[in-house]
This record gives C-alpha cells, sequence and structure tokens, in this order.
C-alpha cells in the first residue's frame, strides 16, 4: 500500500513530534509498504531555520530510507503573537499542498495535527491523490489556543477555527487521539465514536530507563549528592505556564540543598530568565536542551521532575514529557489542573504529585514533601516505570498504529 504523511516536524528535529511520525513512516516502509512524507524546514525549538536549511522554499530529502519532501514554512520572529502563529501554521500548510501535488497517488493520507490547517489540505488532496484522510490529534485546536489565551473565545478567528474543526472531522476517514480526554472531547462536539481511536505516544523502553542517580550529568554541573534535584526538561511554551516554576525556585532562597533546572528552550525562555534575575534566583539554572542520546541520564539525575500548565488547560493537552519522566523511574510534580488529562493521569496512576497550577507556594510544599519523604519518592518513580512498561510500549503501539492505517486503507480499495 502507499502512504503520504503530512507532518509539520520531523527527523533531525527532536522535538515536538518529529521522531514520532519518523517512527511511523520507517515502521510502515519496514512493513513493505510505500512511503511518502511532507514536512517543514527544521526550526524548533529555537524558532530558526536550521543552517543548512536556511534559504530553501523546497527540498527533497531521503532519511533512514523514507522520502522527504520538505515545502515552505514561514517563521515569525514573534512567535508568540497569534496572528504571527496562525500565518506559521498556514504557511506550511498551504505549501504542503502544494508539494503534494508533485507525489504520486496513494492509499491513504496521514495527517499529523497541529496544524489543524492540514486536515483541510489532505481533503483537497484526496481528491487528486486518491484514498481519503486519516486525522491524528497531538494537541486539540483551536481549543487549546483558547485556554492558552492564544484566540480569544468569541473572535471571529476562533468561530473560523470551529467551523474547519467541524469540517475535518466529518470528512476524515478516521481520527486518531493521543489520550482518552481527547476521544471525550470529539464525542462531546458530536463526532462519530466510530471513527475515533485512541493511539497514544510511547517511548522506547530500551533506550529511555533508569539510571544512577549520582551519575555524569550531577558531576558535568558541579550538583552535589545530597542536593535535592527538581527539573523541568521540554519545550518553553504559552501553555506549559513556566513562570510558575521560576517563582517556585524563589520559595528556597535560604536553601543550600534544593536546587532547579529548567533544561529548555523556546519562545518564552528570555522571559523566564529575566524573571529569574530580578528574583536573583543563584540555585536556579537554565541549559538548552540537551542530545537526545543523554536524556535518559539527565532525567535520572534528578531527584523530581516537574510539568507546568495554566489553569484552563484541561482536556485539550496531554503531555508527551510524561512518558519520558515516567519510564527514567523519578516522581512526577504536576502543578496542573485536577480535572486536566494529566492530572487525572497522574493521580489515578500514583506516578506523582498534583497541585493546583500557577501556585508557587503549593508547588514549593510538594517539593518539600517529597525531599522529606524519599521512600514514597521512590514508590511513585518506580509506579511511573511500571505503567509505561504496561501501557506505553513503543513496539505495542507502533504496531496497532500500523495495522490501524492498513485497515482503513484497505478499506478504501
Amino acid at each position: 500500500m502507499r502512504f503520504l504523511i503530512l507532518g509539520l516536524s520531523y527527523l533531525p528535529e527532536s522535538t515536538p513530534s518529529g521522531p514520532y511520525t519518523a517512527d511511523l513512516a520507517e515502521y510502515l516502509q519496514q512493513r513493505g509498504h510505500r512511503v511518502q512524507v511532507i514536512t517543514g524546514f527544521p526550526m524548533a525549538p529555537q524558532w530558526k531555520i536550521w543552517a543548512p536549511y536556511k534559504g530553501k522554499r523546497f527540498m527533497w530529502e531521503v532519511i533512514n530510507g523514507v522520502p522527504v519532501l520538505r515545502t515552505y514554512l514561514y517563521v515569525p520572529k514573534q512567535p508568540g503573537k497569534s496572528v504571527n502563529r496562525i500565518l506559521f501554521d498556514t504557511s506550511f500548510a498551504i505549501s504542503s499542498l502544494l508539494g503534494g501535488l508533485t507525489v504520486s497517488r496513494c492509499d491513504l493520507i496521514v495527517v499529523i495535527s497541529p496544524p489543524l490547517q492540514l486536515g483541510l489540505m489532505a481533503w483537497l488532496l484526496s481528491f487528486l491523490k486518491g484514498g481519503r484522510f486519516f486525522f491524528h490529534i497531538k494537541d486539540l485546536l483551536p481549543d487549546a489556543a483558547v485556554a492558552t489565551g492564544m484566540l480569544k473565545e468569541n473572535s471571529q478567528s476562533t468561530r473560523i477555527a470551529y467551523a474547519l474543526e467541524r469540517f475535518i472531522y466529518q470528512r476524515a476517514k478516521g481520527i486518531g487521539v493521543i489520550c482518552d480526554g481527547f476521544a471525550r472531547n470529539l464525542m462531546a462536539k458530536g463526532v462519530n465514536a466510530e471513527k475515533v481511536v485512541v493511539l497514544p505516544d510511547y517511548i522506547d523502553l530500551d533506550f529511555m530507563r533508569p539510571l544512577e542517580r549520582n551519575n555524569h550529568f550531577r558531576q558535568q554541573h558541579g550538583i552535589k549528592p545530597d542536593d535535592f534535584l527538581v527539573m523541568y526538561s521540554g519545550t518553553v511554551a504559552l501553555k506549559q505556564s513556566l513562570h510558575t516554576f521560576v517563582e517556585t525556585a524563589a520559595e528556597f532562597r535560604i536553601s543550600d540543598t534544593v536546587a532547579f533546572y529548567l533544561v529548555g528552550e523556546g519562545a518564552y525562555l528570555q522571559g523566564l530568565k529575566a524573571k529569574a534575575e530580578e528574583l536573583r534566583l543563584p540555585h536556579l539554572h537554565f541549559l538548552p536542551l540537551q542530545p537526545r542520546e543523554n536524556l535518559p541520564v539527565q532525567l535520572s539525575a534528578a531527584d523530581a521532575l516537574v510539568v507546568t500548565q495554566k489553569w484552563a488547560i484541561t482536556d485539550v493537552v496531554f503531555p508527551s514529557k510524561l512518558l519520558y519522566y515516567m519510564a527514567s523511574g523519578r516522581p512526577i510534580l504536576a502543578a496542573v489542573s485536577p480535572d486536566s488529562e494529566a492530572g487525572r493521569f497522574i493521580s489515578i496512576h500514583q506516578v506523582g504529585l498534583v497541585v493546583p497550577p500557577e501556585k508557587p507556594k503549593e508547588l514549593a510544599q510538594a517539593i518539600r514533601f517529597l525531599q522529606q519523604n524519599r521512600r514514597e519518592a521512590e514508590r511513585l518513580g518506580r509506579n511511573g516505570r511500571i505503567v509505561v512498561e504496561e501501557r506505553f510500549d513503543r513496539r505495542v503501539i507502533l504496531k496497532q498504529f500500523a495495522e490501524h492505517l492498513e485497515t482503513l486503507a484497505n478499506n478504501d480499495r
């Protein structure tokens, strides 16, 4: 069978969804299918096109045996503005449609969303290239944009976005979601339950595993064996509400036994650094995203791994970093709404502690609890590793994903 995959990110980007899209493409090809990928130029996490790709509009590559067509991407200097983000998403959607006109016919088009606009392009391409399209949702848009304040709830742009969402859901052959909360969201909007399948993100359990705590990462950065290391690792974006992390560090000014590390990059990083400098926090350290091969050592060095979200984030986001955190065998501290998908998951599976979002004092209290109750911290970390082994094994999820796509493509043939 022949598959066309449309996705904004791809290797060599390690964030946000590039590795997952590449895994899917390579796995389908290993199963004997013909796969073509259309993606954007690498620009994450700095929001700048990488040097080897600068100045290009379209470019063909072969990555791990998969043919990849990169198409034009407008990258704004101020990605925090809603109009710039819309232009960013739309630029790739339109250029991917133009790129799609150059590839051969296919049995199924697979869309990795966001951006939402890709669904419209896949619908148009389905008339020209045959087959139907499968819409796989990693973040629920426009709900997430409204929840973070990127879009105003009753604006004209928001109404158009919701109309586009309904149009895409009605015409998709199938819809994939990464968690149960997303599925409930779609069904509440009237989407036929038979269309929806839960295909979660996954983890390579051989690569991501618990390692010695007092390891090379601690030694490299001068973190003492007795220091309680609190770490955030990942993209620095609006929905993360990472000012909470910075303000929590301020609660430990007089402590010399708690260290805070924010490891990541993104559009809002400079604002966080400015806030930390204003608060004079010598025990809060910023590091760029580390090479992916170092991630097991980095996360294992932590005593607690943090995820933060805005109050309004409920069932529209499920952070993929949770899987990496759990696989490292470390407890999670989640400053998120207890009714959010992440909050419910962490509480139900007892893999960490959930405190109200945007409340630094309560997050600080949870840090002190884990620092003083090491056995409980170890129990929560062990639970996390067990959960990913039972529910998020890469080998199992990828096989389910591929089989579902094969069934949809076969039905259309």
